[in-house]
């Protein structure tokens, strides 16, 4: 797909030639603009978000449309209209939103799926494997076949995607690095986890949070344990800050991890199978969190795994979606619901007390008196890495430009 980046000239007023490499106490975040200007956030999506890999769904939310029927489900990055489709075959796809025919928005709803999209306009309609399959009347009334008009090259027109961990990226330029070379970094990391064996918890494991703030102030709070004894004081009873170290992957992702937890009862302990064959830290309770660039928050526990994206609708407007995963087709018996409801109630705690903070920063990033702030040289190194691979990839489109 060409994608030519909009604004352009808008480009160096947000980098101001700020150093994001230096010394944390030096530093300055991004400054108000990033999260504040609609233009900005138009650039944002052309110029970054479309060139690499971005989530923008789950298979969990397209569970619906296994067997006997498919199941599509709209979304929106930014105003990009996508489509989420899962065929009768399984096979998860993407495309873009928008009929060949005359561009209306083809499916407002998530819904089942017979095997046909339908375009409410004219009647075309398309196969989940987004060929054209019937053009109504086209060559006048009741003639739905023209000579003149060769359907083959008329489909929808799909994303290249990939699906990792039950998460569907997306690359729309269509030129981003193999999805492996870019997710290696956190396997490699990760490398005691076989992320194929992980099931969803079925009911009682997903979550929505609508929040009105820029994705980056909810990427970079999730990064960020400074503020845990003073907005997560539950959270911080079983996983202190003293117990918290940085984790920095390869200018990939970011994070903290904390040497054990405790979660006293709170979240199904010692009730959920462990993952088997994991070293004696991950059996003592290590857990470990990263936000992987752009738009994924993940956090690993020895019994479960948690992922969230944060797909942005406008520059101060995010969609938040959690899910959770366990390991084995164990890990969703029956038996351990109580346990599963328990994860979930606790987890979706914590980032609902994250909501207003990220709120308010939205609020105030439209002080002039504020301009990407002070860093804490000890404990922001986790959340400014986003400030930095932004502040790269920004530098990229300029020396292309």
């Amino acid at each position: 797909m060409n994608l030519q980046p909009p604004a352009r000239a808008f480009i160096p007023d947000v980098v101001r030639e700020i150093d994001y490499s230096g010394p944390l106490s030096t530093l300055t975040g991004l400054p108000n603009e990033a999260y504040t200007s609609a233009d900005f956030a138009a650039f944002e999506r052309d110029a970054i978000l479309a060139r690499t890999w971005t989530c923008v769904g789950f298979g969990a939310q397209l569970r619906e449309g296994r067997g006997e029927t498919g199941y599509v489900k709209p979304v929106e990055l930014l105003g990009l209209p996508l489509l989420l489709v899962r065929e009768r075959d399984d096979t998860l796809r993407v495309f873009h939103n928008t009929c060949s025919h005359r561009g209306l928005r083809l499916v407002d709803e998530a819904k089942r799926t017979t095997g046909l999209i339908t375009c409410p306009y004219h009647g075309w309609c398309y196969a989940t494997s987004g060929k054209l399959r019937k053009t109504p009347h086209i060559g006048g009334e009741g003639i739905h076949e023209d000579a003149r008009f060769d359907p083959t090259p008329h489909g929808l027109r799909e994303v290249r995607s990939h699906v990792f961990m039950d998460m569907i990226f997306v690359n729309i330029s269509g030129d981003a690095e193999p999805f492996e070379d870019y997710i290696r970094p956190v396997t490699d990391h990760w490398h005691e986890f076989d992320f194929t064996a992980y099931r969803h918890g079925g009911d009682n494991s997903s979550w929505f949070i609508d929040v009105r703030g820029n994705w980056k102030l909810a990427q970079e709070n999730h990064v960020d344990g400074y503020h845990l004894p003073f907005i997560h004081p539950k959270l911080q009873s079983y996983s202190p800050l003293a117990k918290h170290y940085p984790l920095l992957i390869d200018g990939r992702a970011s994070g903290v991890g904390s040497h054990g937890q405790d979660h006293n009862g709170l979240m199904g302990d010692d009730v959920m199978p462990m993952t088997p064959g994991l070293s004696e830290p991950w059996q003592k309770g290590r857990a470990e969190f990263l936000s992987i660039f752009p738009n994924i928050m993940m956090g690993v526990h020895n019994d479960h795994i948690w992922c969230g994206m944060l797909l942005p609708q406008a520059h101060d407007h995010t969609l938040e979606y959690m899910e959770l995963y366990y390991h084995g087709e164990s890990a969703t018996d029956p038996a351990y619901a109580d346990a599963r409801r328990m994860c979930r109630d606790r987890i979706y705690e914590v980032f609902l007390e994250d909501k207003e903070v990220v709120e308010r920063m939205q609020t105030g990033r439209h002080s002039p008196a504020f301009q990407g702030g002070a860093l804490s040289p000890a404990l922001d190194e986790p959340s400014h890495a986003l400030n930095a691979w932004m502040a790269g990839e920004i530098a990229r489109v300029v020396d292309s430009a």
